[in-house]
């Protein structure tokens, strides 16, 4: 992948032409950690695009290799504060190890000794290697080599093919499980017997005298959290055999690594930790004959504050990744029949209640679109004002968490579009325009913000029509011709002339903030695109598939103009504005 805008000299310099994309500097960690310019660019790149948690968590545990003894007892708790405590910012805090938070739960983080703290920095700088990894090849599974701490030579990929990704050897992590517990802890982990077993019903075990004396209103107050109770327990169990029946055993049998799965299932094994804590808490309220008093406080404590924005970070994760996975299971399963023959095997076993893998892994995103409507109907059955109160709080919690994960899951869907785009772009097609190829032969659409995309009809002249893919990015109308399995930005002309002269071409490449429309006055379903400049403008005529469409278009494209007037230039790469390549033009103003 590229991270480097074409116009910055200084990064272009500093690589080596020679070297094909996949083995520059952005290929493997270590590799961008030597070149401080590279690693900047790849800090900036990764905020804008990805939660930087696992990153920051890296860098600060390659720290500690330095470090006298006294300088890492210090360090050690800041690195603790800091991602690893439950009570640290969500926006850092990083999931833990196993061995790690088992001990971390017994003992004080500053009362371990050095060669424990060590250790454990070590342990969660390499629970990291998945999310980096994924960051640095979100494509289809690419060989990287993998350079581990305190190694100066990579792991490499040879014995297996390129769609079997990154390998770790085995030896390497002492004590070190990034999958969890072992298949015999599996086998007598008493939570997935209880949860084979369907959850008691309320009203079979409510006594009668104490069912009578219930009022209508309360009646259905029960009936619901029950159906709360109910589908947590049948949400635990999914992911559980998501856990069990897929992701141990396609390690246990060497069908995948397991880096492989932990980018596949992104922090499944806390998921699952929090949804059953939740559900034992659910558990808990029904003690006393199956009639749930007060529930406000133990929504609140799941849904709200730190352990709501801890939860909102992990299912975002999990959800975002979501596509990519289905998408990397369905290429493993064409192309590996033992792989594949597996799964089926699998998803036939009477755990996965005909339901196949493609179908249990969308379950945690389902989750996330019930809860809000399953608390308001508590709410609505709740006489105590402060109870009602703290359930309609964690309901508009809910809400929050289902609108942030849905905007990831857009983000990451559109950012994997971008980057197969950019593996299919060709720019030969802007040579007829010197200034044009100069200025994009080394575009980098996987750096920008995808807002909207979608097939239109570009109207050159009357006779001639192309079929293009048009993407609206943060501050570019992007117009590529699909030619076999290639995405083409290729200049036109409305005139044999103009394209001997060089003059006159038609740019691909439509720049935003000098950009305006205008209506179709003979057909509803296209619109104008005007692109003005110090001596003259160009006209495009753009047609949709429909009308709604066209609306749809004008609509998109007019906001993005009118975010660009707010947050100014695209070389303005600040944190939730547009995000542009790194490269730095000089636009005029919108007029």
């Amino acid at each position: 992948m590229s991270i480097i805008g074409a116009e910055d000299e200084d990064f272009e310099n500093d690589l080596d032409p020679t070297v094909d994309d996949h083995s520059s500097h952005f290929t493997s960690i270590e590799l961008v950690k030597s070149r401080p310019t590279h690693l900047l660019v790849f800090l900036q790149h990764v905020i804008l695009q990805f939660d930087c948690s696992s990153l920051l968590c890296y860098l600060h545990a390659d720290l500690f290799k330095n470090l006298s003894t006294k300088e890492t007892k210090k360090q050690f708790v800041e690195f603790y504060n800091s991602f690893l405590d439950k009570s640290a910012v969500s926006i850092l805090r990083v999931q833990i190890p196993h061995n790690v938070s088992f001990e971390l739960d017994r003992t004080r983080p500053d009362l371990l000794s050095e060669e424990q703290q060590r250790k454990f920095v070590q342990d969660v700088q390499l629970a990291q290697a998945p999310e980096i990894i994924f960051i640095l090849s979100p494509i289809p599974f690419i060989p990287i080599p993998l350079y581990l701490p305190h190694s100066s030579s990579p792991v490499l990929l040879s014995s297996i093919s390129v769609d079997e990704g990154v390998l770790l050897p085995e030896g390497v992590l002492p004590g070190l499980s990034l999958s969890g517990p072992t298949p015999q802890q599996e086998e007598q982990d008493p939570r997935l017997l209880e949860l084979e077993q369907d959850p008691p019903n309320w009203r079979e075990h409510t006594p009668p005298d104490t069912l009578k004396d219930l009022s209508k209103k309360e009646t259905k107050r029960q009936e619901v959290i029950n159906e709360l109770f109910a589908t947590e327990h049948a949400h635990v169990r999914m992911l559980s055999v998501l856990q069990t029946v897929f992701w141990k055993p396609l390690e246990r049998e060497e069908l995948m690594t397991a880096t492989e799965l932990a980018t596949i299932f992104p922090s499944l094994d806390e998921i699952i930790d929090m949804h059953y804590a939740f559900y034992e808490h659910l558990k808990k309220l029904r003690q006393h004959n199956f009639i749930v008093k007060a529930i406000g406080t133990t929504l609140l404590n799941r849904f709200g504050g730190t352990e709501g924005e801890w939860f909102q970070k992990l299912t975002s994760r999990f959800c975002s990744h979501q596509t990519w996975a289905l998408e990397q299971l369905k290429m493993r399963q064409k192309k590996d029949p033992r792989f594949n023959s597996f799964i089926l095997e699998a998803e036939s076993r009477p755990q996965c209640r005909r339901l196949q893998l493609k179908d249990i892994i969308p379950t945690e995103m389902q989750r996330l679109t019930k809860y809000p409507l399953l608390l308001e109907n508590i709410a609505k059955c709740t006489e105590d004002t402060l109870e009602k109160e703290s359930i309609q709080q964690s309901a508009e919690c809910c809400r929050k968490i289902l609108n942030h994960v849905n905007e990831e899951v857009k983000q990451m869907e559109n950012l994997l579009t971008l980057k197969d785009y950019q593996r299919r772009l060709d720019t030969s097609g802007l040579k007829p325009s010197n200034e044009l190829y100069l200025e994009y032969k080394y575009l980098d659409l996987a750096q920008r913000r995808m807002i909207y995309e979608g097939p239109l009809t570009w109207r050159v002249t009357k006779e001639k029509t192309l079929e293009v893919q048009c993407v609206l990015l943060g501050d570019l109308l992007v117009l590529l011709q699909k030619q076999d399995d290639k995405m083409v930005l290729k200049c036109q002309s409305k005139s044999n002339i103009a394209v001997q002269e060089g003059k006159q071409m038609l740019s691909p490449i439509i720049k935003l903030d000098s950009a305006f429309l205008r209506e179709v006055a003979t057909d509803r379903k296209a619109f104008y695109v005007i692109f003005t400049w110090d001596s003259g403008a160009q006209i495009y005529e753009l047609v949709a598939q429909s009308v709604g469409e066209r609306k749809n278009w004008t609509d998109v494209i007019k906001m993005a103009v009118d975010e660009l007037k707010k947050t100014g230039p695209p070389s303005d790469l600040k944190r939730g504005n547009i995000n542009t390549a790194l490269s730095v033009h000089c636009y005029k103003p919108v007029l």
